[in-house]
């Protein structure tokens, strides 16, 4: 960490290119890339990688979520509901149950503020 202080002023050697959020694309496509600028720190991309794959949770939670809400809209629509508000809308209808099945509250948390 010195060496990255001395030399690059405090920033990590690294560019980060990423999808925006929110984004919906298609299966096999990289989410981000990280490379790093110093061969000095060779150590830095792997350690960044395991960190910032930690996103997975959420956007696994998020992209199921995103499948069912179209799926609860389409069958709402089709039996003639038009009232898009709570309690009767799709947000209302998805429920999140995933606390029950997680690690830890901050685990259940982050997962469902994904679900939104």
């Amino acid at each position: 960490m010195e060496y990255i202080l001395k030399e690059h002023g405090g920033r990590l050697p690294v560019h980060i290119k990423a999808v925006p959020e929110g984004m919906v694309i298609p299966t096999k496509t990289a989410l981000f890339t990280l490379v790093n600028t110093d061969p000095k720190c060779f150590w830095l991309t792997n350690f960044l990688e395991t960190l910032l794959v930690q996103v997975w949770c959420p956007m696994t939670v998020c992209t199921q979520s995103r499948v069912q809400k179209i799926f609860i809209a389409k069958h709402l629509e089709e039996t003639g509901n038009t009232d898009w508000t709570i309690p009767s809308g799709v947000c209302f209808k998805l429920h999140d149950f995933g606390f029950r099945g997680v690690s830890s509250v901050e685990s259940a948390a982050i997962g469902g503020c994904a679900t939104w």
